[in-house]
């Protein structure tokens, strides 16, 4: 997940510190603030639902957006990251319209 959303951030020219949140897959809370440390992104950037919801798999990162969806604001960078069976990753940039 780290390389996917690092490939994607730069590939756009966009610097961690421009992101509003972190979406990420909501497997577990150790690889969900393993991956936000190593992007660099602080506690505050990163949404997390896997207290209330526990691992709902490749719901996860849906789920999560929707809860935290009211707090963004028009034009703000949101990163998602997910991750499957066989170590498949990827990214996605959503901008707040």
């Amino acid at each position: 997940m780290v390389a996917a959303a690092r490939e994607l951030l730069e590939r756009n020219e966009i610097d961690v510190r421009a992101l509003r949140l972190f979406v990420p897959h909501q497997a577990n809370r150790r690889i969900m603030d393993r991956v936000a440390d190593d992007l660099g992104l602080a506690d505050d950037q990163t949404a997390s639902t896997i207290e209330r919801f526990g691992n709902t798999g490749c719901a996860s990162v849906v789920i999560t957006l929707v809860e935290y969806f009211a707090r963004l604001k028009r034009n703000d960078l949101v990163l998602l990251t997910v991750f499957g069976g066989g170590y498949s990753s990827g990214a996605a940039l959503l901008l707040r319209s």
